[in-house]
């Protein structure tokens, strides 16, 4: 049986090129397109394609040679840095993998990386995020959300309905707040973010709070 890194396509062989004193990589439209499918794969599923690990290695190679204006090479701010999912992480055991995908799928949508499979309109998102946070101070399940929300723009892990996964709501505005729903087993809605703003833009339902730590 094939490893879950097979799935994957082999490490790119690229030309170069000259950016001021830097040399990087320059892909082919074909082999870009390649990796971008193999990125929205992998980080959508990223225990059955080696890991985040290998959604780190997608992105580094994309950003090596399609750098975007101020985030140079560097494909997702300092990981050290205390942001939302930093200070999540490690608190919710087996929804930890989809909780770090989804950070770098947030990224991966600022770039234009990410296909959303739902784009909400700028109005849409709007009512969302203005109310999302007190919402889910509550006990909420998956089906509370999708009843609520309508289906989301990307889901991080397995769609399963009682499998641990993250949703992400976004907009085609790649510039816009993304909201984030973590959930564990059974559906179980544990926090829900916007952003990576560490100063009140995130809350812990119930379930979340009994194991943040």
């Amino acid at each position: 049986m094939s490893s879950p890194t097979s799935h994957l396509p082999p490490a790119p062989i690229a030309d170069s090129i000259t950016d001021g004193d830097a040399v990087r990589p320059q892909l082919s439209e074909a082999r870009r397109a390649e990796l971008l499918d193999s990125l929205n794969q992998a980080v959508r599923y990223p225990e059955l394609f080696g890991g985040t690990a290998a959604v780190v290695e997608l992105l580094n190679t994309l950003a090596a040679a399609d750098p975007d204006g101020e985030r140079g090479t560097a494909w997702i701010a300092d990981t050290n840095s205390r942001t939302i999912s930093t200070l999540l992480r490690g608190s919710f055991g087996e929804a930890d993998p989809p909780l770090v995908a989804s950070q770098y799928g947030e990224d991966a949508h600022r770039r234009g990386w990410l296909r959303l499979d739902r784009a909400l309109g700028g109005e849409e998102l709007r009512q969302l995020l203005d109310r999302v946070l007190d919402w889910a101070e509550d006990r909420r399940q998956l089906a509370d959300v999708i009843a609520e929300f309508g289906e989301p723009s990307v889901v991080y892990g397995d769609p399963a309905p009682a499998a641990p996964k993250t949703l992400g709501y976004a907009s085609e505005d790649r510039d816009a707040p993304v909201a984030v729903f973590h959930f564990g087993a059974q559906g179980v809605l544990y926090a829900v973010r916007i952003g990576e703003n560490p100063l009140g833009d995130w809350a812990l339902t119930p379930a979340g709070l009994k194991l943040f730590h």
